[in-house]
């Protein structure tokens, strides 16, 4: 019985760790400027083109990040897109971002 019991609360111990495990997986990557900080703690991410192809017009994100004080207008960010869904949607309650500073 007690062999029993411990089994169970293994299983119920993996199946907790199971539930709780993070299935984000990364989507993409892009470079873009900070075109815009909104007060809700929101950055408008503009994609750039790179040093050869200079800037064009890119793909435009708004991208939430914990702290809008870090960053400035016109800085240059790498984004890493994370995302726990397969649809092809920019649903930010499924996605989370790894965002870099780019050193020009």
């Amino acid at each position: 019985m007690k062999n029993k019991i411990t089994i169970s609360f293994i299983l119920l111990i993996c199946l907790f760790f199971a539930g709780c495990s993070d299935d984000y997986q990364e989507s993409f990557t892009f470079t873009g400027t900070v075109e815009e900080i909104l007060i809700e703690e929101m950055l408008v991410i503009k994609e750039y083109g790179g040093v050869e192809e200079g800037r064009k017009d890119g793909n435009v994100y708004e991208i939430p990040v914990d702290d809008v004080e870090k960053y400035n207008i016109g800085q240059k960010l790498e984004i890493t897109v994370f995302s726990n869904t397969s649809d092809d949607s920019w649903d930010l309650y499924n996605m989370k971002f790894d965002i870099k500073t780019v050193e020009s």
